[in-house]
């Protein structure tokens, strides 16, 4: 089984949807940390973290993170891209994994 480190990242107002999602696809343990978003310049869409009507910004964001299998981090990935799709919205939540190649033993 190949474990992943989860890491999705969204706007402080939309973290209570994020957590949601989170739990109706199977991620019943995560943690959070407050960060700030800060974007200085127009960049590239394919990398634009921050939106695509955004040209400077600080936010206000969350990161939610997990480590879970494949199978249902694929899930998450594929709710938020479809979350986002549906919402338009100026801020989209973003997601992605990391692979675990080791761990601590559990006791």
């Amino acid at each position: 089984m190949c474990m992943k480190l989860l890491i999705v990242l969204s706007i402080r107002e939309s973290q209570d949807k994020v957590a949601e999602l989170l739990e109706r696809v199977g991620v019943s343990r995560f943690s959070t940390l407050s960060i700030s978003g800060h974007k200085k310049r127009k960049e590239n869409p394919l990398i634009n973290w921050y939106g695509s009507n955004s040209e400077l910004a600080k936010v206000s964001s969350v990161m939610l993170f997990s480590f879970t299998d494949e199978e249902t981090a694929h899930k998450v990935l594929e709710n938020i891209n479809k979350c986002n799709e549906d919402a338009h919205d100026v801020f989209p939540a973003h997601a992605f994994t990391l692979n675990v190649d080791e761990f601590s033993k559990f006791f």
